[in-house]
């Protein structure tokens, strides 16, 4: 019934005029950014400058934009790439056996320089972080970026018709100040997170009135946000669930950093096992993450070829660091299970969402340690068994978040009917780099900042010490990119096309 009088041009018109008058409101009361916020302000001037002048439909030919604080986002723009949920044709919730985003094209920024974002909330650098995060949407939505040589400044990439935050952290802290600069430059541009997403996944596999707990293992920044737990509250009221839901969270401290080999957490290839230095991660020397000596056996370390490092022997192991994924995810799925353990009546683990967009790389490894956990026995007797469902469901984000975005662009009538390309190439992959001229002590061995530098920082300087280049195996690695071309590969095939035909690459 579409009620007395009112004909489908009509009640579009009226849906139209309503979302007007709902922008007009939202400009009046967020135009004013506060003038301690420089960052913020320097981004909405820039902004406002690029799109100005420019019309809607030009706008929708505009490339997708996804950004993370490293290569982890990669595997968001995967599920984007792959996902079909939608008829492309009519638009509703129906695969077609087409890509639903194939006339779409995207720019991809990993900020590398300054990742991992989840540790700036742990040392109080929050507001440093927020910088981060809006500078990571100003690049998006902007036209610069550096040359590989020389760390020229170009102006020729195309600014972006949506901003996915392919980052837990990210959304937990930033989302609000992106949309807050974007409504302030008088623009009408969605902005998608993860959170949410994954909320929207671990409730969806609970069935009505059993008892379950949930498991998030997300960044530490992402813990003491509190993001997850409102969400999967938020979303059990609106499934109407009425059971015991208990929500466990593990901040992963290091394992997003370990995947992307950042030197505080992890030595790759190193020659020998002896504990170094300036290791950042867990330990048995680190009271924010502590490997329990009384339970060593608990945790499955693998010892060999110096994944795990320590002194003396290892059956008398001491100041014990990691150093591969696989023991970062065995360390931090174990003591997440130990919280589990101590907890009074806990229910049974149904699901764990994957709260870093880093971690579904390493999905099969996640699988596989709560196997082992479920089958851990000690006299004979399982440990974890009675608090672990028999088939738990790792949800990644990834999927939720691929369907919110193209619901958010049908909604906008900003999905392509035609191929567009504005930018020479279906994708562009960008990542930070320190920028040249920078003094030996700020620097690393391997070129990257120190962690003293990177976490020492202020917040509100609107200049940046690093710079956006294109994906290059001098900025990456051959170790990463190998795991890109193994472990996403749409995004992997448009990421060659960019290396190898885009005049933005030299």
């Amino acid at each position: 019934m579409l009620g007395p009088g009112l004909t489908l041009d009509q009640l579009e018109t009226k849906r139209m005029l309503n979302k007007w008058i709902v922008t007009v409101l939202v400009l009046l009361t967020s135009t004013q950014l506060p003038a301690q916020d420089p960052v913020k302000r320097a981004a909405r001037e820039e902004v406002t400058a690029t799109y100005e002048g420019v019309r809607t439909s030009q706008i929708r030919r505009y490339p997708i934009g996804v950004f993370d604080s490293g290569t982890g986002g990669l595997t968001i723009l995967e599920q984007i790439l792959k996902s079909d949920g939608f008829n492309n044709r009519t638009h509703h919730p129906q695969g077609d056996g087409k890509s639903d985003f194939e006339k779409e094209s995207f720019i991809f920024l990993a900020d590398q320089a300054n990742m991992p974002y989840g540790n700036y909330p742990v040392i109080k650098k929050e507001q440093f972080l927020d910088d981060l995060i809006v500078k990571d949407a100003d690049f998006l939505l902007g036209k610069e970026y550096f040359s590989l040589s020389g760390q020229n400044r170009q102006w020729s990439k195309s600014p972006v018709k949506a901003i996915v935050i392919a980052c837990n952290t990210a959304t937990a802290y930033g989302q609000a100040d992106i949309e807050q600069v974007v409504q302030a430059s008088g623009l009408d541009i969605k902005v998608i997170g993860v959170i949410d997403a994954g909320a929207k996944g671990a409730i969806e596999v609970l069935a009505q009135g059993e008892d379950a707990s949930i498991a998030v293992v997300p960044t530490k920044g992402t813990v003491l946000s509190g993001a997850y737990p409102r969400a999967i509250k938020a979303n059990a009221e609106q499934n109407h669930l009425k059971q015991k839901i208990n929500v466990f969270q593990q901040g992963a401290l290091g394992l997003a950093g370990s995947i992307d080999g950042a030197r505080e957490f992890i030595q790759i290839e190193k020659p020998d096992n002896l504990p170094r230095d300036d290791y950042r991660g867990p330990s048995s020397d680190n009271d924010e993450a502590p490997i329990d000596l009384s339970i060593l056996r608990r945790y499955g370390f693998d010892y060999s070829e110096n994944r795990l490092l320590f002194n003396g022997s290892e059956l008398k192991p001491t100041n014990i660091q990691l150093n591969s994924v696989e023991n970062y995810i065995a360390y931090h799925l174990t003591t997440l299970m130990e919280q589990m353990r101590i907890a009074k009546e806990a229910p049974p683990l149904k699901s764990v969402v994957m709260g870093c967009t880093h971690f579904p790389f390493y999905q099969d490894a996640f699988a596989n340690e709560l196997r082992r956990l479920r089958n851990y026995k000690e006299n004979d007797e399982y440990v974890y068994r009675g608090l672990m469902a028999e088939k738990i469901k790792l949800i990644d984000p990834a999927f939720f978040t691929a369907r919110e975005l193209y619901q958010s662009l049908s909604e906008d009538k900003r999905l392509n009917s035609k191929a567009a390309n504005a930018q020479g190439t279906r994708g562009e992959f960008y990542v930070t780099v320190p920028s040249e001229g920078q003094s030996r002590e700020r620097l690393n061995d391997v070129g990257g900042f120190t962690y003293e530098f990177k976490y020492g920082r202020l917040s509100g300087e609107v200049s940046s010490d690093f710079r956006a280049v294109p994906f290059d195996e001098s900025n990456l690695g051959t170790g990463v990119l190998r795991r890109l071309q193994e472990r996403v590969p749409t995004v992997w095939s448009l990421l060659s096309e960019f290396r190898e035909q885009s005049d933005k690459v030299k």
